[in-house]
C-alpha cells in the first residue's frame, strides 16, 4: 500500500467503505506520526462490544478475517476500533475510527465524516456546472486530455477559492455559495477584468466581487436531481432501445396484417 506512506502526520484520512479492512486501517494507524483514518461501517459486520453499555460511542472489538491473515500472517487475530452512531434525516449511521475519544468527541466526528460529501458535491459540481453533464472531453488526443483536465481543476479551483474568500468576508461557510451561480458571476467578471486597461485596480475589482458574491449564498443545499442508485443512461442507448421497440412493432403489425 504505496500511498500509506505518503500521508501526512498528524492528519485524519477519510475513506470510503470500500476501503475497509483490517490490513490498510491498522498500517495507516501504526505508520507515521498521529495518523488516523474514518471509515463508514460495513453493514452486517460482526463486533464485541468492550464498553460496559450500548451507546452512540463505544469502543468496540472485531475479528480479523482469516483472508487478510493470509494475506499478511503479521496480522493480530482482533483489532479494536471506535463506533460512532449518529443521525442525519431520521436514519442512523456508523463510523469506524481510530480517533482517541479523549481529544475528538463522538459530535466532532459525525460531522467530520458527513463534511466527506463536499467532495462528492465538488465532482458534480465540476460535471454538471462546468461540463454541463457532457459525457465526453472535447479534446482529441493525449496531450491536450491533460490539458483539459487541468484547466477544468484550475477553473474549479480559482472559482471555489473566491467564493471562500466572500464567505470568509461575509462570516459564512464557503460551501454555502452556490456553486453554479458563483461559477457563472466570476467567470463573467474575469473576463471583463481581463479587458481592463489599468491592471493596478484589479485588488479593488477582485474585493468588489467578493462583495457581490454575498446574493448568492444559500440556505439549504438542494438534493439531487435523480436518486443516487438510479443509473444515467446515455440519450444514444435510449435511441437504440426506441427503434428496436418501434421495429418490434412494425413487425407485430405485419403479422397481424398478414393473417
Amino acid at each position: 500500500m504505496p500511498f500509506v506512506g505518503s500521508l501526512p502526520d498528524n492528519s485524519v484520512t477519510l475513506l470510503d467503505k470500500g476501503f475497509y479492512g483490517a490490513d490498510l486501517l491498522l498500517s495507516l494507524a501504526s505508520s507515521g506520526l498521529n495518523r488516523h483514518w474514518l471509515i463508514p461501517a460495513k453493514k452486517g459486520v460482526k463486533y464485541t462490544l468492550l464498553d460496559d453499555q450500548e451507546s452512540n460511542d463505544m469502543l468496540v472489538e472485531m475479528k480479523t478475517s482469516p483472508q487478510a491473515r493470509k494475506k499478511n500472517p503479521n496480522l493480530p487475530e482482533t483489532w479494536k476500533v471506535r463506533a460512532v452512531t449518529y443521525e442525519v434525516q431520521g436514519k442512523q449511521k456508523t463510523v469506524f475510527t481510530s480517533l482517541p475519544r479523549e481529544q475528538y468527541p463522538a459530535q466532532a466526528v459525525a460531522e467530520l465524516y458527513h463534511e466527506r460529501w463536499e467532495i462528492e458535491l465538488g465532482y458534480r459540481d465540476i460535471k454538471s456546472s462546468m461540463q454541463h453533464n457532457a459525457l465526453v472531453l472535447r479534446s482529441k488526443t493525449v496531450d491536450l486530455v491533460y490539458q483539459e483536465l487541468w484547466g477544468l481543476l484550475l477553473g474549479y479551483n480559482l472559482v471555489r477559492r473566491e467564493a471562500s474568500q466572500a464567505a470568509v468576508e461575509h462570516g459564512r461557510m464557503p460551501n454555502e455559495i452556490s456553486f453554479k451561480y458563483a461559477c457563472q458571476f466570476i467567470a463573467s467578471q474575469l473576463k471583463v477584468m481581463s479587458k481592463a486597461i489599468s491592471l493596478g485596480n484589479t485588488p479593488k475589482r477582485l474585493k468588489s466581487l467578493r462583495g457581490d458574491l454575498s446574493v448568492l449564498f444559500i440556505d439549504k443545499r438542494p438534493k439531487p436531481s435523480r436518486p443516487r442508485a438510479e443509473k444515467y443512461q446515455r440519450p444514444v442507448i435510449r435511441l437504440i432501445e426506441t427503434l428496436h421497440r418501434l421495429s418490434e412493432l412494425r413487425c407485430a403489425m405485419a403479422g397481424t396484417v398478414e393473417s
